[in-house]
């Protein structure tokens, strides 16, 4: 009963591929924050819309958002820019994060402190290429 209850654990995450252990070893403790952590390396936009939903914003301004990060990091929270210390899924000048998820919270503090909203910052972006 307990491997069935792991199985369904693991399935309602999202972790998709689930494995089975056995009724009498012991599950491995997995934090909150390495849950996020693996939410968010696999569902960088679910997680960054939900993020921006927290703060009020309506879906246009996930849309401005996603195409913003498109053009910076494809989403992809190794980018490393060589041209400048930009990292992450944000491209974040200075950014030392390996987890998508503080990237992402970075990032959108960044864009409400520069220009208010993620849409604010896409018109920018398009003016100059980077925001």
């Amino acid at each position: 009963m307990k491997s069935l209850t792991i199985i369904l654990i693991a399935f309602a995450l999202g972790f998709g591929a689930a494995i089975a252990v056995p009724a009498t070893a012991q599950a491995p403790v997995v934090t909150f924050e390495q849950r996020v952590t693996m939410y968010a390396m696999q569902f960088p936009k679910e997680y960054a819309h939900a993020q921006l939903k927290s703060f009020g914003f309506p879906k246009q301004e996930f849309v401005c958002l996603a195409q913003l990060w498109g053009k910076e990091s494809k989403w992809n929270y190794k980018a490393d820019n060589p041209k400048s210390t930009a990292y992450g899924i944000a491209q974040i000048l200075g950014e030392t994060s390996k987890e998508p998820h503080k990237q992402i919270n970075k990032g959108i503090r960044y864009i409400i402190h520069r220009y208010d909203t993620p849409c604010n910052a896409w018109k920018f972006w398009k003016r100059h290429y980077y925001y």
